[in-house]
């Protein structure tokens, strides 16, 4: 077994978590919507989010992106936590630069709260693509700097004490939020692979959800964020590396634009990103799970029966998984 899928025996883990520091850590699989549906529709979102809860997945994730067919994911979470009762709502990724940070605390805070504390946040700085950097509105230059201090504001709001701060672009003098989330800490992950990124997720972040990368790949971005977080004099919950899959039923299922962006990362072969078949899947999830990684956002590739492919990469793949200890 990868060691990384045994929690260290930390005694401050132990305290934090509420459980024993070594007890195998827990798989969980949610469903990415979004990215693979040309024309998002209301009843097509419902249908699979009824099955998503009845079936048992862990949550959902919704995609942000400026130009692309995709739901907005915040009002869109908004109105799928009203709908449900237990399926966490996740954000894989939220792009924060582009954003006010105090409205944007406010905004997941009350998600969190009319959820009952079921929201999954994940932030980053978007696509990388012309298209997206200029709708987004961002100059270049400013996008990591926007991000880190977003998300410094973003937290000390969360605390509930009046802040007072002073940054390159946001200035706040004794500004108190309410409401505040529903849980003491809502923890934020980030996504990204090059470097820096990873720098900066061992750095600041919660926990890694990644995408696009092999297996081993990740093994290895997972140390470099390790390596990071231990020289910033902290540590990332081995329960907090989650990977990006997607799962088709059939090679023709698998649409150009999932093509592309796996093409867009050199040496990465398709199968590394994409299951062909719910076996597929599990295989691919076992893949990842020998490397460390817990947690997995899957978008189901099948536009003519997507709540039937859901019950079968339940059945197939996703129960086995979650249940192996």
């Amino acid at each position: 077994m990868h060691p990384a899928l045994r929690r260290r025996r930390d005694p401050c883990l132990q305290g934090r978590l509420g459980r024993v520091a070594d007890e195998p850590l827990s798989v969980r699989v949610g469903v990415g919507w979004g990215l693979v549906d040309p024309e998002p529709r209301a009843e097509r979102l419902w249908r699979a989010v009824d099955a998503m809860e009845e079936i048992g997945y862990d949550s959902i994730w919704l995609s942000d992106t400026a130009t692309r067919p995709d739901l907005a994911p915040l009002p869109a979470l908004a109105a799928i936590a009203a709908r449900t009762t237990r399926l966490k709502l996740g954000t894989g990724v939220l792009v924060v630069p582009p954003r006010n940070p105090v409205l944007l605390a406010r905004e997941l805070a009350t998600i969190d709260l009319l959820s009952d504390g079921r929201l999954l946040p994940a932030a980053g700085l978007g696509i990388d693509e012309p298209a997206e950097r200029e709708a987004m509105g961002v100059d270049g230059s400013e996008r990591v700097a926007r991000l880190e201090e977003s998300l410094a504001v973003i937290r000390m709001l969360w605390s509930g004490d009046p802040v007072t701060f002073e940054g390159r672009f946001t200035q706040l003098t004794g500004v108190r939020l309410s409401p505040r989330p529903k849980r003491r800490k809502l923890e934020i992950w980030l996504g990204g692979h090059a470097p820096k990124a990873l720098e900066r997720i061992g750095r600041i972040g919660d926990g890694w959800l990644g995408s696009f990368v092999s297996p081993e790949d990740f093994a290895r971005k997972a140390d470099a964020i390790r390596a990071a977080a231990a020289a910033a004099n902290r540590s990332i919950d081995e329960d907090h590396y989650g990977m990006t899959l997607f799962a088709a039923r059939a090679e023709t299922d698998i649409p150009a634009g999932v093509r592309a962006l796996v093409a867009r990362r050199p040496g990465l072969d398709i199968g590394d990103s994409v299951a062909v078949s719910a076996a597929g899947l599990r295989r691919l999830l076992e893949r990842f799970r020998a490397v460390g990684a817990t947690k997995f956002v899957v978008f189901p590739l099948a536009a003519d029966d997507p709540e039937g492919w859901l019950a079968e990469l339940f059945e197939q793949a996703v129960a086995p998984v979650e249940a192996a200890r």
